[in-house]
């Protein structure tokens, strides 16, 4: 009677064990998974932009291009012309950090010279894609430019 009851004992620690092992090892791939991506490293391509005016949409453009680069804390991104001919381009650095990025501009297109050249920008990370928005009002309107890019390397 002893054999087996040392079997049985010997038979439940190594399946307690093993349930500990498991169990360390599931919690150590959550917080694995859980891991936000610190990085926008990469080639960014506009898919889709929203503009709105006090919460009304009024322009929807899947057509616009636009690519942002994000490489070494450094970011640089284009647009096509806009319809009056204004260029729209900028260069400067950049952090991300807690799911905002925050792009300070060296160089930019005329059309964007002002006194402001620190942008923080609040983003939405989705797999391989990401959504801004921009904010801003103007004569008591209040402005979204909602834009969705999508990595394309």
């Amino acid at each position: 009677m002893k054999n087996n009851a040392t079997t049985t004992n010997r038979v439940f620690k190594k399946l307690s064990y093993l349930i500990l092992i498991s169990l360390i090892s599931m919690s150590c791939n959550s917080r694995t998974n859980e891991k936000k991506i610190e990085t926008m490293e990469g080639v960014w391509e506009l898919s889709e932009f929203y503009h709105l005016a006090n919460g009304d949409t009024l322009l929807i453009d899947t057509t616009k291009v636009q690519h942002k680069i994000y490489l070494d804390g450094h970011v640089i991104w284009n647009t096509d012309p806009a319809q009056d001919a204004s260029e729209w381009h900028g260069y400067g650095t950049y952090t991300f950090q807690n799911d905002t990025i925050i792009e300070q501009l060296i160089s930019m297109s005329k059309s964007m010279k002002s006194d402001i050249n620190t942008y923080i920008i609040p983003i939405e990370r989705i797999n391989n894609s990401y959504k801004q928005v921009n904010t801003y009002t103007n004569n008591d309107t209040v402005y979204h430019n909602i834009e969705i890019f999508k990595k394309i390397n």
